[in-house]
């Protein structure tokens, strides 16, 4: 299970980043679109050095060496119109894509996509659920691992295992919550319980 932050500032962030890793997070997804160079790597200093390798930058890849990140995520628009940077031996790559079509394309390079809406966006509340018929258990042979993001919240956890999807990346329910990590945890059990079934 993937987290991606909350793209605006959010009420002791810091802390509850760090939490989340002390509490067993493996992967965040830290995307802040508005944000300047100088706020970002404020905020990466705030981040406990032994959780930093578990960042993948969405913005501001030049901080990585700095801050040993070696995980660099490239939106679907940025994969599509800009050249993307050879990848170095340990670096983990990303990407989005909202339509099976996408996988048409050359994803080669990239370890895993984020793929959605799921289910109706929480954050963006304009992006839909898609399709049913357009989740991964359609594909044939997947070769990319495919995490399923969008309108994630307790309740749909083996929904989204059922579509086929290899893991889910929550972002908007965690944190409209008032205890982003118990909520976190919740989620978390849910997903392990219908991995199991």
């Amino acid at each position: 299970m993937i987290v991606v932050s909350n793209p605006v500032p959010f009420k002791r962030e810091p802390e509850i980043l760090n939490e989340l890793f002390d509490h067993g997070l493996l992967v965040l997804h830290l995307r802040k679109p508005a944000y300047t160079e100088i706020k970002y790597r404020e905020l990466l200093k705030e981040i406990k050095p032994e959780h930093r390798q578990k960042i993948a930058l969405h913005q501001h890849h030049e901080l990585a060496a700095e801050f040993g990140i070696h995980r660099f995520h490239y939106p679907e628009k940025q994969r599509k119109e800009s050249v993307i940077q050879p990848k170095l031996n340990g670096q983990i790559y990303s990407t989005s894509v909202h339509y099976l079509e996408d996988f048409a394309q050359d994803l080669s390079g990239f370890d895993y996509v984020l793929m959605g809406p799921v289910f109706d966006s929480i954050s963006k509340t304009k992006y839909k659920a898609m399709n049913h018929k357009n989740h991964p258990n359609q594909l044939n042979n997947n070769i990319i691992k495919i995490f399923g993001i969008g309108g994630i919240t307790p309740g749909n956890g083996l929904k989204i295992q059922k579509y086929g999807f290899y893991g889910a990346a929550i972002m908007g329910y965690l944190w409209q919550q008032e205890d982003p990590v118990a909520v976190y945890h919740l989620l978390k059990k849910e997903w392990n319980t219908a991995g199991q079934l």
